[in-house]
Parts: structure tokens; sequence; C-alpha cells
């Protein structure tokens, strides 16, 4: 599981795949800053809220009953509640966002170094590889060389008509031929010899301790994802606790509401003490407009006297003989006054 010797060949691919992983480390640091806003926005949102329900002073009187009170409590606990989701948004960005994104800046610049001493060692190899291909070329070149004067001299020496100066001309210029290959055969050999080594030390040491490195950061990298993934949710956990007691204390406003004490609360708050009316009597009809008249009866309006309920019509007088006199008289007095009448008139 070493990068190093297991990915030998594969430097562009670890370099794409260490840049995707620090990307995809912003990409998760943007998703908790996201989540930070909404979670303060929510917190906002439910302060709001509960603020926009508290009781006005015209309706403090109605918060006497239990379910006015326990929504008043279930409201301050859901304001505590939005606190607490608070105090989430705040450790998630101090604890998290903050310190990812001190994670993907040395991450960058770490990557950055360890790419550019890979580029290094591999200029390094380039460069006795390019020498290797030099001096192969300048053999070859020597070694051609080297064999036509060798068949130029071949050539003379079989030719009797030039003179010995030619031919020995042809012999020097083949040895110097010969050496200036067996030279260049040498610094070739030699070339060969030290890229060799620089290859092996390149693939075997220099790059694998830079792949060592850039395996080391992406490993870094993934285990803070998961610690920064495992600090979120202990931001969370913290706040349970407090989160849970929020709800205990709704539990117990909603259990605090009680119908029977808002019954007898209401009857203490309304009733006027007053007696029910008495059942009308039958009073029997006298006189020839008796159908069309009755008396009228001084109650007492009970509906006006109870406070906060709707005012009773009046009783309306009914018309007739009897309506001539005046109401303060009784009705005694009124019946007396028309015998004494008829008395009168048959004397």
């Amino acid at each position: 599981m070493n990068w190093g010797t297991e990915l030998w060949d594969q430097y562009d691919n670890l370099a794409a795949h260490t840049h995707k992983g620090i990307e995809f480390l912003d990409k998760y640091g943007n998703f908790v800053k996201e989540r930070c806003a909404i979670e303060l926005e929510y917190a906002n949102k439910l302060r709001r809220l509960a603020k926009s329900y508290q009781p006005k002073r015209k309706e403090e009187d109605d918060y006497q009953y239990s379910p006015c009170k326990a929504f008043r409590q279930l409201l301050q606990e859901l304001n505590d509640f939005a606190g607490q989701r608070e105090v989430v948004a705040e450790n998630l960005q101090s604890n998290v966002v903050r310190e990812l994104h001190l994670l993907a800046k040395e991450l960058r610049e770490e990557r950055k170094q360890h790419l550019n001493e890979g580029a290094k060692q591999m200029a390094v190899l380039n460069t006795a590889i390019g020498a290797l291909e030099r001096a192969r070329r300048a053999y070859e070149r020597a070694a051609r060389d080297s064999e036509r004067a060798l068949e130029a001299f071949q050539k003379a020496d079989a030719d009797f008509n030039l003179s010995r100066a030619e031919v020995e001309k042809q012999k020097i210029n083949m040895k110097s031929r010969s050496q200036a290959c067996e030279e260049a055969k040498q610094e070739y050999m030699d070339q060969l010899r030290k890229t060799n080594d620089a290859q092996r030390q390149h693939y075997e040491q220099r790059l694998p301790h830079v792949f060592k490195q850039l395996q080391d950061l992406d490993e870094k990298r993934i285990k803070n994802i998961k610690n920064f993934m495992l600090s979120s949710v202990d931001v969370e956990r913290k706040v349970f606790p407090i989160i849970m007691k929020c709800f205990d204390g709704m539990d117990q406003a909603a259990n605090s509401i009680n119908e029977r004490e808002d019954t007898q609360l209401v009857i203490e708050r309304y009733k006027s003490g007053f007696l029910p009316p008495e059942d009308f009597r039958f009073e029997a009809a006298t006189g020839a407009d008796a159908t069309d008249s009755a008396p009228t009866h001084q109650t007492h309006n009970h509906l006006t006297a109870a406070r906060g309920t709707v005012s009773g019509n009046r009783i309306k007088k009914r018309g007739g003989l009897l309506s001539i006199f005046s109401s303060n008289k009784s009705l005694s007095s009124v019946i007396g006054g028309m015998a004494l009448s008829c008395v009168l008139i048959h004397t």
C-alpha cells in the first residue's frame, strides 16, 4: 500500500488525484459553512416567531388560563431552543469551518512543494537520459567514421598505384577514427552507467519519497475530514441535553393544562351572584278588554346584571284600557276606581 512502489509510473494521475482531494475538502467546508448559515437563519426565525406570539398587554387577562400559560412557557422554551441552534452554528464555524479552511490552505502549499520536488527529480532524470542519448549518438557517429576510415585504409592499401605516403595517411586516419570511436564508446558507457544509476535512484528512492509524501498528505486530508465530521456530531451532541430540557419544558407546559381548573376559573370570573328569575304567574283576565291588556310586570333583568354578557331586551308593555293610567299606580287602585264609578251611575 505504498504509492511509491505500486504507482511508480502514475505521477500525473497522483497529481490530479491529490488536487481533486483538496477540492473535495473545500466542498465539505462549503457544506458546513452553508449549514452554519441555515442554523443561524433558523434560530433567528424561531426567535422572531416566539417574539411575535408573546402576549400583548391587552391580552394579559386571557393568559390566566392554563392553555395560555402553557403556550407562554412553550414560547420561552422555543426561544431557548433557538439559542442552542445558534450555539451549534457558532461551534461549527469555529471548530470546523475555520480549521478546515486552514487545513486546505496548508495542504495546497504542501502539495505544491511535493510536486515541485517531483518535477525537479523528473528533470534530473530527463537530463541524464538526454546526456545518454547524446553520448549514444556521438558513439554511433564515431563508429561510422571509424568504419569508413578502416574501409578507406583497406582500399588504399590494396591499391598499388598509391604511394606509401598516401597509404600511411589513410592508416593514420583509420587509427585516429578508431581511437575516437573507442573514446566515444567509453563516454557512452560511462554515461549509460550514470543514467542507469540516476534512473534507479529516481524510481527506487527519489520519486517514491515524493509519492510517499503525497500519500501522507492525502491520508492526512482523509483523516481530518473524518475528524471534522465527528467534531460536527460532537457539537450537536453537546447541546442535545439542553435541547432535551427544552423539550421536557414543552412537555411540562402541555401537561400543566387543566380543563377543570379553567372551567372553575371561568365561573369565578364571570359569576354575577344574582339568582335566576322566578316563573311567570297566571293572572285571571277581568273586564271587556282584559284579553287585550295585561298588567306590567316589574322584573329584574338578570342578563344585564351579569358582567361580560349580552344585554337582554326590555319586556314591552301591552296596550289597552289600563295603559291610560299612570304606570306608578297599582292595579288594585285602578280596579277600585272603576267600581266606584259604576255605583255612582246607578244611584
